[in-house]
């Protein structure tokens, strides 16, 4: 750490009476972190968010909020000074009491100058820096004053003088030594040392009630009621500032970054010219504001965000943060690895529910030999740094953004984090309307409060979609390709061809395809089926015949193998593969660059089948491939997977199309085929009401100071992050890792699964004996990873019942759909 000129050591030149502000065990290096080093740290870190976005506060009309958050993180960890306090830092017995409430008995000395609203917002930031109002309410009242005067008492007069110096002679020099003099920070005048002294012994305990109760009362009277826009925006950012501040200066990750991004940069890690750009991506690159972009699968729809991006940084110079959504984990993973090659690994964050997990795969074949030690200090590093906003560039799920607006702990952090963003949507066709309605309020909420930026990309969009983008992105720009690249023969690769039947009678056809020496992709609408057809294909096929399974329920351990030995024997990127065949579900739709021959596919929603047909003939250079569609399917219990409306609208239209070239520029077109009449009248339904709870339950209520409760956060992460469930074969497994605190390898044991369909396992299928020790559910239901027998199956959900219904009710949060594919 590079110290001001100016020091308070008089704060720390005898060691065993210098203020800490960290144990031992909790700084860095050998010795305890003094309460100037931490509070040095805060104001480096603040002053670098502030320099992201300098603007900000005039923009949202609240100027002195840089001096209101300068002056907060200056006094926010005072109330640390009690000897107490300082006791327990050094081994002693816990301080049962709030350090934050203590730091309001200094307010005084530097609230001369300060406007009624800035002394207002200073002491709200200081005492929320922790915990939410509630919990400060209930613990500090006019029936705790003795505790409050027990803890003031512990401010000895030697201290108290110690502190008031270091605020008369530091903070101009730190202000100045932190380039933020001309941010409006000012120096402000302050009480003399004896008076200051003076008013903290005797009159300490009265003040720190009187700025509880106007903390109190503008919480309830500018806060929770009728907030003007300023307030809940300004709000949002003071106490989200100051967090993230002061949770990354106790983290010890150092500065944090700048998003630094350019066009020729893109293109040099892309290994592209500038010549051979689309026109489609050259716009892209050229185009300020928002936009939507439809351009056909292969034709480098990520490069035009890139440079979509490269440009609002260029232009604007205010753009600090890049956030690329997608909708499923596995996708994100794979773009993961493919945005480090352009802004180099520490630069690009992952948030998922199971990233941690994803990055320890990662780092494992990344590098071998790396020692266990060491691969969870890199897990733990990451995992910190994203959710401390260091990443310029993270890689994440829309959901991590609705946790803003269903105010989950820590929203806050998470939302001031959005002001001038850039926000890439990929995949957008993956979310039913329900689920679709909660992002695009979200985003609209952020494009008209948080000046964000937003490109919505994908192959087509049925006018539906285009419909409530264009009043979510307000006045974007659309680009779309070239009608001749849409033509070209690299961008018509498949013949589509539909079959009588069930897939499940076909597998004899699918088997003698596969001998012939093709690379056939089976794809399944459920995970049940997937495994009957795998189990019959490997009985009939050839011993030694190369053959892989794909579905969302096996573990992470299994599935990064199956997903690793997938992109071995079908890359895109394999001169000469060898004949292969994958069952897969949905699971196949996204994220894997692979290349096969021929498909045979249940049948689905027209985007969904889009998708697949994407895994065939990727790169263009085998003619027109063959994509199978089947007419019928197991139509009961396909309906809890896809709408069955839809899928047959869609059978329709394949059955006029069948036996010619695909045209992707007339997708969008049999999509506004498939969506109208009634089947449109119900997707508007659902959207707009799902829209408007959403409106008027979260975004009218959205507000600094106060999370959910435990338990709503609870039915959040259920909704869209699902639940896990250990096997019951792999117990023994699981409990061995855990004893040798071996977690993350534990963890990767765990199948994940929608909450809907753990409720529909059988009771007596799920054993509680574990249940007590903070153990996941364990199900009693076949999980087969054994290679040796007949391949990796996954977990045996044949014994479950059907779901209950298609949808997860959530009414304490708005509700919402299940995803199109939640099933894989």
């Amino acid at each position: 750490m590079v110290k001001p000129s100016i020091w308070p050591d008089w704060l720390e030149d005898n060691e065993e009476s210098a203020l800490l502000a960290k144990s031992k065990a909790m700084s860095e290096g050998d010795k305890p972190e003094t309460l100037a080093e931490h509070t040095w740290t805060v104001l480096e870190r603040l002053s670098e968010l502030i320099h992201l976005r300098p603007n900000l506060a005039d923009e949202i009309s609240v100027p002195n909020l840089w001096n209101i958050l300068f002056w907060s993180a200056f006094l926010h960890d005072f109330g640390k000074a009690a000897s107490g306090f300082q006791n327990m830092l050094r081994g002693g017995e816990r301080w049962p009491h709030r350090h934050e409430v203590l730091s309001l008995a200094f307010v005084d000395w530097i609230t001369e100058s300060l406007s009624t609203e800035e002394q207002i917002w200073l002491i709200a930031a200081i005492v929320s820096h922790h915990r939410d109002i509630q919990a400060i309410r209930q613990s500090y009242n006019w029936h705790t004053r003795d505790q409050v005067a027990a803890i003031v008492a512990q401010l000895d007069e030697t201290t108290l003088e110690g502190l008031w110096k270091w605020l008369a002679e530091c903070p101009n020099n730190w202000r100045e030594s932190l380039g933020l003099d001309d941010l409006t920070i000012r120096t402000l005048p302050i009480m003399s040392q004896e008076t200051a002294v003076t008013q903290v012994q005797q009159h300490g305990v009265q003040r720190i009630y009187h700025w509880l109760n106007i903390y109190y009362d503008f919480f309830e009277d500018e806060i929770e009621y009728n907030p003007l826009p300023k307030v809940t925006i300004g709000t949002l950012i003071l106490r989200g500032y100051l967090t993230n501040a002061d949770h990354c200066a106790s983290s010890h990750l150092g500065k944090l970054y700048q998003l630094k991004i350019d066009a020729e940069t893109i293109l040099k890690s892309r290994d592209i010219k500038p010549e051979s750009l689309y026109n489609h991506q050259r716009m892209s690159g050229q185009q300020p504001g928002s936009v939507l972009l439809t351009a056909p699968t292969g034709s480098g729809k990520t490069e035009a965000a890139l440079l979509w991006a490269a440009n609002q940084v260029v232009n604007s110079n205010n753009s600090p943060r890049l956030f690329y959504t997608l909708p499923y984990q596995a996708s994100m993973n794979a773009m993961k690895l493919r945005l480090d090659e352009t802004f180099g690994e520490k630069f690009v964050g992952l948030q998922h529910g199971r990233a941690a997990l994803a990055h320890f795969r990662m780092l494992s074949e990344k590098d071998e030999g790396a020692t266990l030690k060491n691969l969870i200090r890199q897990v733990k590093v990451a995992k910190n740094m994203a959710e401390l906003n260091y990443p310029p560039v993270r890689v994440f799920s829309p959901y991590q953004m609705l946790k803003g607006p269903y105010r989950l702990r820590g929203h806050e952090k998470l939302l001031s984090d959005y002001h001038h963003a850039l926000f890439i949507f990929d995949e957008i066709h993956a979310y039913e309307a329900g689920r679709l309605a909660l992002i695009l309020e979200t985003v609209k909420y952020l494009r008209q409060n948080f000046q964000a930026k937003f490109m919505v990309m994908s192959a087509t969009f049925p006018d539906l979609i285009k419909e409530v983008l264009a009043d979510a992105l307000g006045s974007a720009i659309e680009i779309e390709a070239d009608d001749a690249l849409f033509e070209d023969e690299r961008f018509q690769r498949h013949q589509l061809k539909l079959k009588d039947g069930e897939l499940l009678d076909s597998l004899d056809e699918i088997a003698h395809v596969a001998q012939a020496g093709k690379l056939v992709l089976v794809a399944c609408n459920r995970v049940a089926v997937a495994q009957t057809a795998y189990d019959y294909l490997q009985n009939t096929l050839p011993e030694g015949s190369n053959m892989t399974l794909l579905h969302g329920k096996f573990n992470m351990r299994d599935r990064s193998e199956l997903e690793k030995r997938i992109r071995e024997c079908a890359s895109a990127n394999l001169d000469k593969p060898q004949p292969f065949v994958l069952v897969a579900t949905q699971a196949v739709e996204v994220s894997l660059d692979i290349d096969l021959d021929i498909i045979y596919t249940e049948p689905a929603p027209l985007d969904a089948l889009v998708q697949r047909f994407g895994r065939i003939n990727r790169r263009g250079k085998k003619g027109l491939a063959d994509v199978y569609v089947f007419r019928e399917c197991d139509w009961d219990r396909q309906a809890w997977v896809y709408d069955t409306a839809i899928v047959e609208a869609t059978l329709k239209i394949l059955e006029r199309e069948q036996n010619q070239p695909i045209n992707e520029k007339k997708i969008g077109d049999w999509l506004n085929e498939i969506y109208t009449g009634e089947i449109a009248e119900a997707w508007r339904a659902d959207y707009q009401k799902m829209a408007h709870e959403f409106r008027e339950v979260w975004l009218k209520n959205l507000r600094a100071f106060e999370a959910v409760t435990d338990k709503t956060e609870q039915d959040f992460y259920r909704l869209f992050d699902g639940v896990e469930v250990l096997p019951k074969s792999l117990v023994n497994e699981y409990a061995g890792y855990q004893e040798k605190g071996r977690y993350l390898e534990a963890s990767e044991l765990l199948v994940p699964m929608r909450y809907g369909q753990l409720q529909s396992i059988d009771a007596s299928r799920k054993d509680a004996t574990y249940f007590d020790d903070g153990w996941p559910t364990v199900v009693d239901l076949p999980y087969n990873a054994n290679e040796k027998t007949k391949g990796k199956t996954g977990l045996d959900m044949s014994q479950a019942r059907e779901p209950a219904e298609r949808t997860i009710g959530f009414t304490s949060c708005g509700g919402a759909a299940l995803p199109a594919g939640a099933v894989e």
